[in-house]
C-alpha cells in the first residue's frame, strides 16, 4: 500500500524529529506533503529534508486553510496556546488531526476539539506516547487481566531532572503561563492521561499543592549577571551554567533546539543572544516546579501522583495496588514487578515475597518507543475505519486533560475540585 500523506504546522523540534523523523524512517507508511511555519528557516529544512514543492510552503496557517486539503492527515506540533486556534480549522477543512499535547491551554478548548471531531466524524490522535510504549501497554494488560485483582490505587512519579526543568520550564518555551499551558497541563498530561487510562473511569474529586520554589531571583548566586556568559562568579558552581551544559560534543537533544546550526560557533552565539543562555534565576518563569496531586475517580480508584524539578535522573515511576497483590516498576528500567498476596508471601513480618519480574525491551524512537506508536496507531486506524477506536482514546485523553486542569486550580485555589459540580 502506499504511504499516508500528511500536512504538518510547526516545523520545531517535535514537528522535525518525532513526526518528521518517522516518514524519513518509514517512507512507506507516511509521507509529508506540506509544511506549515512562520519561521523560514525552519519551514525550509523542513521541505528540503521531506522534498516538499515550494507552492506547498506556507508561513502563515491562515492562508494555508484557505487551500482545499492538501491530504487526509494533519499532524499539528504548534505551541500549547496555539493548538487550539490551528486544530479547529484544520478540523473544519476536513482533516483527520494528530495534535501535539496538551490539546489545548484550556478544559473548553479540549472539550470543543472532541465535539468538533465527534459531528464531523473526524479521528483524531492526541499525542500521548506513553500509552503506545511496552511498558504502559503490560501494565494495562495485567491490570485488565485481572493480575492483582480489582485496582483501588495509582501511585505516580515523575521525575524531571533538574537539568531537564531548568533547559524547557525555565529557560525554555515552557517557562510561562502566558505563553504555554500550566506544568502539570504542558509537562504532566502525560501522567494524568496513562491515570485515566488505567483507571479506566471518570474523576470525581482532585486536590494539589506544589508551587515555584527554587527557580525565582532571590535564589541567584550573589553578584550573577543576567546571561551565564557575562562574568558569573559561580561558573565553576553552578549546575545551570549555560556554556557547561550546551558547548561540549553533545549535539543531541536537548541541545538541539538552541540553533538547527549545531556548529560550536553557533551554539555559542545561540546562548549570547538566546533564551538558553539567559541564568535561571532571573528567566522570568512563573510555572510550578513541583506539585503533588490527589485525586478520586468515580469507580473507586484513588490518585496519588507527585512531580519535582529537583531530581538528579530523569525517570517515571508507578505502582498499581490492588485487591490481591501490587505492581510496580519504571518505564526507564524496562521491567515490572508483581507481587501477589497470600500465603507463602512472607508472612506477617517476614522475608519479602519473590515477585514475578516481567522484561519489557523499549521499542525504538522516543518516549520508550511510545513516539513510534501513537504516530502508528493513528495510521492503522485511517487505514482500517476504525474510528470508533480513536473516539474512545480520545475520551480517555480528554479524562485526562480535565484532570490536570483540575489539579492546577486546586493548587491555586487551595482547595479540593469536585468535577461537575
Amino acid at each position: 500500500m502506499p504511504p499516508i500523506d500528511a500536512v504538518l504546522i510547526g516545523a520545531g523540534q517535535r514537528g522535525r524529529d518525532a513526526f518528521g523523523a518517522f516518514a524519513k524512517r518509514h517512507p512507506d507508511e507516511l509521507r509529508f506533503v506540506a509544511v506549515v511555519d512562520k519561521d523560514e528557516s525552519k519551514r525550509k529544512k523542513f521541505a528540503q529534508d521531506h522534498g516538499i514543492s515550494n507552492e506547498n510552503c506556507f508561513s502563515d496557517s491562515a492562508e494555508f486553510f484557505q487551500h482545499p486539503p492538501l491530504a487526509p492527515i494533519c499532524f499539528n506540533a504548534t505551541m500549547d496556546r496555539e493548538h487550539l486556534p490551528t486544530a479547529l480549522p484544520a478540523l473544519e477543512k476536513g482533516y483527520h488531526l494528530f495534535l501535539e499535547k496538551p490539546m489545548a491551554d484550556t478544559p473548553d478548548g479540549c472539550v470543543k476539539i472532541r465535539e468538533e471531531a465527534n459531528r464531523r466524524n473526524l479521528m483524531v490522535q492526541i499525542c500521548h506516547p506513553l500509552r503506545f510504549n511496552r511498558f504502559y501497554k503490560k501494565i494495562k494488560e495485567l491490570i485488565d487481566n485481572g493480575a492483582v485483582g480489582r485496582v483501588i490505587g495509582l501511585i505516580m512519579c515523575e521525575n524531571v531532572a533538574y537539568w531537564h526543568y531548568a533547559h524547557s520550564y525555565v529557560r525554555g518555551n515552557w517557562g510561562r503561563i502566558e505563553t504555554a499551558a500550566p506544568f502539570i497541563v504542558s509537562k504532566c498530561c502525560h501522567d494524568m492521561d496513562i491515570a485515566a487510562w488505567l483507571a479506566d473511569g471518570t474523576v470525581e474529586h482532585v486536590a494539589s499543592t506544589g508551587g515555584l520554589s527554587f527557580f525565582i531571583p532571590e535564589n541567584a548566586p550573589a553578584g550573577a549577571p543576567d546571561r551565564c556568559v557575562n562574568g558569573c562568579p559561580a561558573e565553576m558552581t553552578c549546575p545551570y551554567f549555560a556554556p557547561a551544559l550546551y558547548l561540549t560534543d553533545y549535539i543531541e537533544w536537548p541541545v538541539t533546539p538552541l540553533s538547527l546550526d549545531l556548529s560550536l560557533e553557533s551554539r555559542r552565539r545561540a546562548i549570547e543572544t538566546g533564551p538558553y543562555g539567559r541564568c535561571v534565576f532571573k528567566c522570568g518563569n512563573n510555572i510550578a516546579d513541583h506539585q503533588v496531586v490527589i485525586a478520586g475517580f468515580k469507580n473507586g480508584v484513588a490518585l496519588n501522583f507527585s512531580v519535582f524539578a529537583h531530581t538528579f535522573h530523569p525517570y517515571r515511576s508507578i505502582r498499581v495496588l490492588g485487591t490481591e497483590g501490587e505492581i510496580a516498576g519504571h518505564p526507564e528500567k524496562a521491567d515490572i514487578k508483581i507481587f501477589r498476596f497470600g500465603q507463602g508471601a512472607g508472612g506477617w513480618f517476614g522475608d519479602s515475597p519473590q515477585p514475578e519480574t516481567i522484561a519489557v525491551e523499549a521499542e525504538e524512537g522516543a518516549h520508550g518507543g511510545g513516539d513510534t506508536g501513537v504516530i502508528r496507531n493513528l495510521l492503522d486506524c485511517y487505514r482500517r475505519g476504525d474510528y470508533q477506536a480513536m473516539k474512545r482514546s480520545l475520551d480517555v485523553a480528554v479524562e485526562g486533560h480535565l484532570l490536570a486542569f483540575a489539579a492546577e486550580s486546586a493548587r491555586l485555589e487551595k482547595r479540593t475540585i469536585i468535577m461537575n459540580a
